[in-house]
């Protein structure tokens, strides 16, 4: 049990959302059958066992089907004569288990505390982000302007970008004040496993920087998931449109919905 709950821990690690399958009943069962028993990334992948293939099985598709829905859920597997024997029950005793989703909570962590940055970070409270933001300018990066933020950080962005803790349930938005900055957030994060990194820029500013990274050694696997430029197009003019359009991509994203088309067409 210590080893599964060792997998667990290191899989919270590289995974947003894992579903775990816990022996819950029924009553009469010896305590030492209860407890956890196995647990499903979000690649599907089931690490630990369960009484037996054909309970195993149900009890994967539970789990696969909370991780889709985020919605724990509690079902009950008749059990055959070999898992009966082996838990001292009767043939065709329903063996209760419960499946919980874990979930890591998403974080927006904004790179430019300028107008769209201020307008993202609102926005992004509304919708049940925790938001962080890093801007090198005390004037921009301060608690008079981000009020609800989790985090305000002023500091070099570079250095910040590469010692922030990003995890898959982090989606990073670079929306600073130039190509010196862009580089430097985008190289901090492009071999993160954020779930989200997208860029803001005019596609001829965008393919320079994606361009330079790439020449740098930036795999073009990591190039290609890039998001930029960001943001669905609606024909956006305003910081505050630019921001709806940046979050509505983020929430696709997030849904595990189809981006709209980005950068890669005109590479």
């Amino acid at each position: 049990m210590t080893d599964l709950f060792d997998s667990l821990l290191e899989a919270s690690k590289t995974t947003a959302r894992l579903a775990t399958a816990s022996i819950i009943g029924p009553d009469g069962l010896p305590q030492g059958k209860l407890g956890l028993r196995l647990f499903v990334r979000q690649d599907g992948s089931a690490t630990g066992s369960i009484q037996g293939d054909r309970v195993q099985d149900e009890v994967v598709q539970a789990c696969r089907a909370a991780l889709k829905s985020g919605r724990p859920a509690t079902l009950t597997v008749k059990i055959g004569a070999n898992e009966a024997q082996d838990l001292g029950l009767a043939p065709g005793t329903g063996l209760e288990v419960f499946v919980d989703v874990i979930q890591s909570h998403d974080t927006l962590f904004v790179v430019g505390a300028g107008h769209i940055g201020h307008a993202l970070a609102r926005m992004a409270k509304v919708v049940g982000f925790e938001v962080a933001v890093v801007d090198d300018r005390k004037d921009f990066a301060n608690r008079d302007r981000f009020p609800d933020a989790d985090q305000v950080i002023t500091a070099d962005i570079g250095e910040t970008v590469r010692s922030f803790p990003i995890t898959p349930a982090t989606y990073v938005v670079i929306v600073t004040r130039g190509h010196r900055y862009d580089e430097s957030a985008l190289a901090g994060v492009i071999d993160s496993p954020a779930a989200y990194i997208g860029m803001i820029g005019s596609r001829r500013r965008v393919k320079s920087v994606l361009q330079r990274l790439a020449e740098e050694g930036a795999s073009a696997e990591a190039v290609d998931r890039i998001h930029a430029p960001i943001g669905l197009d609606i024909g956006a003019e305003t910081p505050e449109e630019i921001a709806v359009s940046i979050l509505a991509e983020i929430i696709q994203t997030r849904h595990g919905r189809q981006s709209s088309p980005n950068m890669k067409e005109v590479r």
